[in-house]
């Protein structure tokens, strides 16, 4: 009798940690502005994302997201690293202030621009970016979101398209 006490109240913990951790997601989710992002797809899946326009997971992951960007919405917030210097910052420059979004992000995650990082001008929206680091205490990427289920995934998984139900 004692051990099946101990077992329900440990599902009973189990399943109130569950909801504690998607409620503190939700949360999460309502203090991101949105209308900040780089927004690239037009499918009904939503994903927020942090990466770095240099990290060779984030640019793993965007090979495989952009294949299916008419079944995802992508909400990407860069996150430079000062510590991998001028080229990472104009890069991330290049990704947030440019008019073709969907064009810089794949110019720069696929490597086109390792190097040769054009000139651009630089815009506040980078700011924008790095509050929302710092709102979601993020220190490594990618750090995924997936709104529909209140969960995050940080790094590249090869399951994230599994778990936002394109396969």
């Amino acid at each position: 009798m004692r051990g099946a006490v101990l077992v329900l109240l440990t599902l009973i913990g189990l399943t109130l940690a569950g909801t504690l951790y998607e409620e503190i997601v939700r949360e999460q989710i309502r203090r991101i502005p949105l209308d900040k992002a780089v927004v690239v797809g037009e499918g009904d899946r939503k994903l927020i994302t942090v990466i770095n326009p240099d990290c060779p997971h984030c640019r793993a992951e965007w090979r495989e997201l952009r294949k299916h960007l008419d079944k995802l919405k992508v909400y990407v917030f860069v996150f430079p690293f000062k510590a991998w210097g001028e080229e990472n910052l104009n890069k991330s420059y290049y990704i947030v202030c440019s008019k073709d979004k969907r064009k810089a992000l794949d110019d720069v995650l696929l490597g086109k621009l390792d190097g040769k990082v054009p000139r651009v001008k630089r815009c506040p929206l980078l700011e924008e970016h790095l509050k929302v680091v710092e709102i979601l205490g993020v220190t490594g990427v990618p750090y995924n979101i997936i709104p529909a289920k209140n969960k995050i995934i940080e790094g590249f998984s090869k399951n994230l398209l599994e778990e936002l139900g394109i396969e």
